[in-house]
């Protein structure tokens, strides 16, 4: 209670802080300042938390969990908190949403996650498997070097081993500062643990003593450089084994090797250990010197001379790193037992310790999601006969709404006899997705949306997400690894391409059918051919527009099918519009490029999104979210909120080619730029003719802004650039970049059948020096195990205030 109150959190005991109020846009999230009480820390964690904003020097955390946040002079007294107690207090004083994303985000920055927390709001400690639920890590084992194959899993689904540290006594020398030395790859230092020589890491801990931290080793598949040749789980138990019995004897049963870091061993110690002789994990005693009574625990625990690691002068720190190192490469090549953090969760229930995820609201969603989920076996065979009012239908009525539109296809015919026989096609194939059935799966869709309340809503979504995506990764993965040989033995990458695509399901799938019922009889009631008293669909754009409330993705443009449900999108916004009080001035953001190059990335870093990210599941077509903005934004931007586009990747095409083959991405292009704001264009900086393409992509767009007397603002986003480019260097690149815009300005202007000499200043407000960003690469070193680059978080920052202001 009194931590909670220092840090001004009392209020959120049971009022939970919800991920959409930290998301919210405020003066703060633009422009961060330094905080100035103890209560400012949990937000200023929070806010830099979802910026992915680390330390600065990777060496002392510098900026989450340091730089003097923890420490403030207060009436010439120290007062201070130890960083661990924050982040358990704010973990307490958040919703089950809010904790997901603070364990997401802390997993991308390589920091150590808390497993088990202490007992602060139940009597034994909670375990927490339902906020790790969104991780996926992608890593390559030594089995699939050769092959160049990878594994892309869901963390709490990975049975992996596990060895756990802990601590016996008080001991001389810091247990997570060992840690983190033991757990860095070669390239560079990196501190997953906070340790007590970090600034406010040698303040007494007030609640968060029995907290288990867990971090993980990933290889990357070099033989030479990495640690272990699998993924190991280690983890880390704060304070005595002494006086957290209940957290040491659940690390005694899920860890394949248990290190105990002791520097006396009294007789009443000596019992205490004794009682581990049943245990099936394998003890390890790290030690100053050998102590007499050890030497009688030896044969009651089994140790052999390996087990006792002996820290002495004769050895520097380094040696010791290389030797508990090696220690834990016999474990692991011993073919230990492997657990998943979902097993360990049977485990702390048998302790009588909590599970996060067991609470009534989560498990009733979980059924409800797994009863749709549980009937799909073959995803392709499951969207044939499940959701057929898209694909073949939706896209022969794409292709018909166009043509009603270009007229391309007339012919010598008669254009109002064209356009009759074009909306008796439409109208054909809109009675036909009428007269479907909804099947079961869909059914239950629409009853979990339209009677479970908001917060299960919220767990429902969670789930299908889940477990769809799930699926997927079973397919993608095993496609991602079948050798070059079998891909052309199977009809080439294409056809290889064309099945993952069929065989990826989502959330937004189940969306996309709802949109086309409700399409299909809006038009049939606008028809005539059904009275309004019939309609069955006539409520799902209003639960859709709460969902967009609480910050769900909605699909604007669907990308299989290349087509936007204008009807379905109009009556989604006009009922958020109408939810809101009419109050629903938006500032619109999208972002354009290359597939692959960081653009949801760059969205999520710099609004805490959760967009899909994944080079194997890229985002297809164009999804919109909702961004709220606080009064004081509001007063100072003109508007109620931020609707923010992510779009798929768009090819490379070639400029001969443009108009033929890459009329997709011209589409694409053209509509999210006519509906935005600001266009943040982004280049990855590997490929010339990549970016080449980009450019003529948006550039035709920008011609047709200018063609209707719209302006939008363009932001070009230079990534992966080294971080001391020179500002020389820099301005060249910036002075090509405008003359290959101009060029391509007078090319598309040709193309567009414009007859005047243009150049890209008359389609756009252009400054060379504001308006391009470089943005160092996002990672500190080599994935898996590389942390987040602090000035890749400080260039979208940087971006992210500018484009406010």
């Amino acid at each position: 209670q009194d931590v909670l109150s220092r840090l001004n959190l009392e209020q959120h005991r049971h009022r939970k802080i919800r991920l959409r109020d930290v998301l919210e846009i405020c003066p703060e999230s633009i422009k961060p300042r330094v905080p100035e009480a103890l209560g400012d820390l949990p937000w200023h964690f929070l806010r830099k938390l979802m910026a992915l904003a680390p330390a600065e020097e990777m060496a002392d955390e510098e900026d989450l969990y340091t730089d003097d946040n923890f420490c403030f002079s207060d009436a010439e007294m120290k007062v201070s908190l130890h960083p661990l107690d924050v982040l358990c207090a704010v973990l307490l004083c958040s919703d089950s949403f809010l904790q997901q994303e603070i364990l997401s985000k802390m997993s991308m920055c390589q920091f150590a996650l808390p497993l088990l927390l202490p007992p602060l709001d139940s009597p034994r400690g909670t375990l927490l498997l339902w906020a790790m639920r969104d991780i996926v890590r992608r890593w390559r084992p030594h089995s699939l070097a050769q092959s160049r194959g990878f594994r892309e899993e869901s963390l709490v689904l990975t049975p992996m081993p596990t060895v756990s540290f802990v601590r016996l006594g008080s001991c001389s020398f810091s247990k997570s500062q060992l840690l983190n030395e033991v757990l860095s790859p070669a390239q560079q230092h990196h501190d997953f643990f906070v340790h007590r020589d970090m600034e406010s890491g040698d303040v007494p801990r007030e609640i968060a003593d029995g907290l288990v931290e867990i971090a993980w080793y990933f290889p990357a598949g070099k033989e030479s450089s990495d640690l272990f040749p699998e993924p190991v789980a280690v983890t880390n138990l704060r304070g005595d084994i002494e006086s957290h019995w209940l957290q040491f004897s659940f690390l005694t049963e899920v860890s394949s090797a248990v290190f105990i870091i002791t520097e006396s061993i009294s007789q009443r110690e000596y019992a205490l250990l004794s009682s581990l002789k049943e245990s099936t994990a394998k003890y390890y005693f790290i030690l100053n010197c050998k102590k007499k009574l050890l030497s009688q625990l030896a044969p009651v625990l089994k140790l052999s001379k390996s087990q006792l690691l002996v820290k002495n002068n004769s050895i520097n720190n380094a040696g010791f790193v290389k030797k508990i190192q090696s220690t834990m490469r016999n474990i692991v090549n011993s073919s230990p037992r492997t657990v998943s953090l979902e097993a360990m969760a049977v485990m702390t229930r048998e302790l009588g310790m909590q599970v996060d995820e067991d609470s009534q609201q989560c498990q009733h969603a979980r059924k409800r999601a797994e009863e749709i989920t549980a009937e799909i076996r073959d995803v392709a065979k499951y969207k044939r006969e499940n959701l057929r009012l898209q694909r073949d239908p939706w896209r022969n009525l794409g292709k018909v709404e166009k043509e009603m539109c270009r007229m391309q296809r007339q012919g010598d015919k008669a254009t109002e006899d064209y356009k009759s026989e074009l909306k008796r096609k439409w109208l054909e194939i809109r009675r036909q997705q009428n007269e479907c059935d909804l099947t079961g799966g869909l059914t239950k869709f629409i009853t979990g949306l339209g009677q479970l309340s908001p917060v299960e809503k919220h767990y429902f979504l969670k789930w299908m997400k889940f477990s769809l995506d799930n699926t997927a990764r079973l397919i993608d993965g095993d496609a991602s690894n079948i050798p070059l040989q079998w891909v052309t033995k199977l009809g080439g990458r294409s056809k290889l391409d064309q099945s993952i695509s069929d065989s990826s399901l989502g959330v937004e799938h189940f969306m996309r059918e709802l949109g086309q019922f409700y399409e299909a009889e809006c038009s049939m009631v606008k028809e005539g051919k059904m009275a309004e008293s019939q309609r069955q669909f006539i409520h799902i754009p209003g639960i859709v527009a709460e969902l967009m409330l609480e910050g769900f993705p909605v699909e604007l443009i669907d990308g299989d099918a290349s087509n936007i449900p204008l009807q379905w999108v109009t009556d989604v916004l006009t009922q958020l519009h109408a939810k809101l009080g009419e109050r629903s001035r938006m500032l619109v953001v999208t972002v354009l490029g290359v597939q692959s190059t960081g653009k949801s990335t760059l969205l999520n870093t710099m609004f805490g999104l959760q967009l899909a990210v994944s080079s194997g599941r890229c985002t297809r077509g164009a999804f919109m979210t909702l961004i709220k903005v606080t009064e004081a934004v509001q007063k100072l931007s003109g508007c109620d909120f931020i609707l923010v586009i992510d779009t798929e990747g768009l090819k490379a095409p070639e400029l001969a080619k443009l108009e033929e083959s890459y009329q997709h991405d011209n589409e694409l292009a053209t509509v999210v730029i006519g509906l935005s704001d600001i266009t943040i264009v982004n280049m990855a900086m590997e490929n010339a003719t990549e970016m080449k393409d980009v450019l003529q992509i948006a550039v035709h767009a920008f011609l047709r802004m200018e063609e209707i007397g719209q302006k939008p603002n363009c932001q070009f986003v230079h990534q992966n650039v080294s971080d001391v480019s020179a500002h020389e260097q820099n301005m060249r690149d910036r002075k090509h970049l405008l003359e290959q815009l101009n060029e391509m300005t007078r090319a598309a202007a040709r193309m567009e059948k414009q007859s005047r000499e243009m150049t890209f200043s008359d389609i756009m407000e252009y400054d060379p020096e504001k308006h391009n960003w470089y943005i160092p690469g996002l990672w500190h070193g080599v994935p898996p195990m590389a942390p987040v680059n602090a000035g890749y978080s400080e260039s979208v920052c940087e971006l992210k205030k500018y484009l406010f202001e």
